[in-house]
């Protein structure tokens, strides 16, 4: 009988200790922080007029002329689904495509405007595309046919985002449909089509506490920022969710 208790005290353990860790990723605020939102806010951002040739996909535009030496503009911090990833076609990648024409016909005029990290590695321009004081980036997420994505540093429009989010998932919009929901998250599909790993450190924004790069799903979609490094997201100001007990 001893022994049967003894196993079940550890099996209490085990679960209280896995609880927390999951809450201190979640819920638990941290003491201090190294920056402010307002502070990055478009700190190192500039704005572009620009016209579009055609979209590419639901979050890729190609421009009439380059900008910064590039026609192809990568819409910053959200992800909508493929069209064409390794010849293949993700579910609601289509639609997406087609609701961004809808926004940005060719011969739109838009205004770019880049945050802190101006281009991907791919050299793709990296900006929040605006149509008439429309924000594009929000509106694919509002009508749900991207979701957020955010990189750090750029993370100028998170809460905005957020809420966009949030909002089209409430009301079961496009992709969020429960009747016809996408199954991969677009970085998820990347990931099980290449065959690749998610290498990328995760961050709970509202917290500022990090996960390693298996763990990203202990992170809701809507608080998560990625990290390319262990040393960015503490450079940042995060921490550790498993040494949450330290702060």
């Amino acid at each position: 009988m001893r022994g049967r208790w003894w196993k079940v005290w550890l099996s209490l353990l085990s679960v209280s200790s896995l609880l927390l860790i999951l809450t201190s990723c979640t819920s638990k605020k941290p003491d201090s922080v190294n920056f402010s939102l307002d502070e990055l806010s478009f700190t190192n951002s500039f704005s572009y007029t620009a016209y579009v040739e055609h979209v590419v996909d639901g979050d890729t535009i190609r421009l009439a002329q380059p900008v910064l030496g590039t026609k192809k503009v990568r819409l910053l911090s959200i992800d909508a689904p493929e069209t064409d990833y390794y010849n293949i076609a993700q579910k609601w990648g289509k639609e997406a495509r087609i609701f961004l024409e809808k926004l940005l016909p060719s011969g739109t005029r838009v205004t770019i405007r880049t945050d802190q990290v101006e281009k991907d590695n791919d050299g793709q321009l990296l900006a929040h595309v605006w149509k008439d004081g429309l924000d594009v980036n929000k509106e694919m997420l509002r009508g749900g046919y991207a979701v957020t994505h955010f990189i750090w540093p750029n993370i100028s429009q998170f809460k905005a985002y957020q809420s966009a989010y949030l909002e089209a998932k409430k009301a079961g919009k496009g992709m969020w449909d429960p009747t016809n929901p996408i199954s991969d998250l677009p970085f998820e599909f990347r990931i099980r089509v290449s065959g690749e790993e998610q290498d990328q450190y995760i961050g709970n924004f509202d917290v500022k506490k990090y996960v390693e790069p298996t763990e990203y799903k202990q992170i809701p979609v809507e608080k998560r920022l990625f990290f390319f490094t262990e040393e960015d997201a503490k450079k940042a100001g995060y921490s550790s969710c498993v040494n949450a007990g330290d702060s």
